[in-house]
């Protein structure tokens, strides 16, 4: 735990000093197409102490992060906080309809696989999902819009709720929330299918060369039945530990499915907040991202 808290420390460090070496100017320049007032960049910064030598800054943050202030974003002039408190909850909800999916396929592709390894079913999904690993996941995300929402129209192009529609209660907000979700769900789930059904092959495959295997055999039981029932309850605790590594990993990699399906979620927040320098709002982020990838490790 304690290197982990220093782990955490070294992270918003570097991202601090590597933001305040970009050349561009938080509080804005003369070159950008509306530039802000020098009355009222001045303003910003006193206000931001964006004169002050960095490592002079970043000891500020890290005094006001004690006290539990994560600052007031520079683009928004709100409590950073506030903003989390807003967009939390859908990146929340994302990644969970992510995670569930990918066990949903992950795991009877690997009984599947384990039913008969190295047969047809086992090469054909693992060159299946080992295509999904490989290919970007901004590419997936546009072929996704484009098969199932602009060619086929069965599912939203982006956004979070229908245009103009007038939900009788907070259960209709939530399964229309929920329908927009699928495409961005579905492309964050693609690329962690390839490790998690080899993962659970692999388990269960040893499994059924041990005692118990044999067992149900004896039992008159085929490979394929003991792996549907025996095989994946004991490969469920080393699929929890894997757990804890996929969940960072879906943080992570919502960045950008956020940014491409217009969720307004965290992702999408730091995705804006790297291109306007919004120092306090990127550094919330940051720690954020690297507290949920330290406490699913220390987890596993």
């Amino acid at each position: 735990i304690a290197t982990a808290l220093v782990t955490l420390f070294i992270v918003t460090f570097v991202v601090f000093a590597l933001l305040c070496a970009l050349p561009r100017d938080p509080s804005g320049d003369d070159a950008a197409p509306r530039p802000l007032p020098p009355e009222y960049r001045a303003a910003l910064r006193t206000q931001y102490h964006l004169d002050d030598p960095w490592p002079a800054r970043y000891g500020r943050w890290v005094k006001d992060l004690v006290r539990g202030d994560l600052g007031t974003s520079f683009s928004a002039q709100q409590p950073v906080a506030t903003m989390l408190k807003e967009r939390l909850p859908v990146s929340l909800g994302l990644n969970a309809l992510a995670l569930l999916a990918m066990l949903g396929v992950a795991l009877p592709l690997g009984i599947l696989g384990a039913a008969k390894p190295d047969g047809r079913w086992d090469r054909a999904g693992w060159i299946a999902t080992t295509a999904l690993y490989a290919v970007p996941v901004f590419w997936t995300a546009l072929l996704l819009q484009w098969l199932f929402a602009i060619r086929l129209s069965w599912l939203p192009l982006s956004g979070i709720s229908t245009d103009g529609a007038g939900y009788r209660s907070s259960g209709f907000a939530l399964a229309d929330a929920a329908w927009h979700l699928v495409l961005p769900a579905a492309c964050l789930a693609s690329g962690g299918l390839a490790y998690v059904s080899r993962f659970v092959r692999t388990n269960i495959v040893e499994s059924t060369a041990g005692e118990g295997g044999r067992a149900a055999r004896a039992r008159g039981l085929s490979t394929l039945q003991y792996a549907a029932r025996h095989g994946v309850v004991q490969a469920v605790t080393p699929l929890l530990t894997l757990a804890g590594f996929l969940i960072p990993r879906l943080v992570g990699g919502s960045l950008l499915v956020e940014a491409i399906f217009n969720v307004p979620g965290v992702g999408s927040l730091l995705f804006d907040s790297i291109l306007s320098r919004d120092l306090p709002v990127v550094l919330a982020l940051t720690l954020l991202s690297g507290l949920a990838t330290l406490i699913g490790t220390t987890l596993s």
